[in-house]
C-alpha cells in the first residue's frame, strides 16, 4: 500500500480525521492530504519534543500557519494540541509521524482513536 493511501483509505475516508499527513521524523513528508500545508520545521519542531511532550506547554505548535496550544503528550507516542474546538494528533511510530488534523464537527477522541490505530499498525509492521 502506498503512504498516499494510508493517508486517503485509512485516515479520511473514516471520517474522523479532517486532513492527515505522514512524515519521517526530520518532518520531511511522505504524504499528506491536498491543502494541508504543514510545513517540514513545523513538524520537525514537534518531533523534538516527543522524548518530553510537556515542552511545548510553554510554547504550543505551530501548524500550516496556525498556532495551537499544547492539551497533552504521552513520551515517545503521542502529543495532542488544539485551538478552539479544533485540534491537531501527532503520532509517533518507528520511523514516521502520523498527522492528523479535525475539524470542530468532530470529537478529539474520535480523530485520536483513528489516528492511533493506524500509527499501531504501522508500529507492528516495524515502520
Amino acid at each position: 500500500m502506498s503512504w498516499q493511501a494510508y493517508v486517503d483509505d485509512n485516515l479520511l475516508a473514516s471520517g474522523m480525521v479532517t486532513s492527515a499527513g505522514i512524515y519521517d521524523l526530520q518532518g520531511n513528508p511522505w504524504a499528506y492530504s491536498a491543502g494541508f500545508a504543514a510545513q517540514v520545521a513545523e513538524v520537525a519542531a514537534v518531533s523534538a519534543h516527543f522524548a518530553a511532550p510537556s515542552g511545548l506547554a510553554a510554547t504550543g505548535a505551530t501548524i500550516a500557519g496556525v498556532k495551537y496550544m499544547f492539551v497533552r503528550g504521552e513520551e515517545n507516542a503521542e502529543i495532542y494540541v488544539k485551538k478552539g474546538a479544533e485540534g491537531v494528533v501527532f503520532y509517533r511510530c518507528n520511523t514516521c509521524i502520523i498527522v492528523g488534523h479535525h475539524s470542530d464537527k468532530i470529537q478529539p477522541g474520535q480523530c485520536s482513536s483513528t489516528v492511533a490505530k493506524l500509527g499501531d499498525f504501522l508500529k507492528e509492521q516495524n515502520i
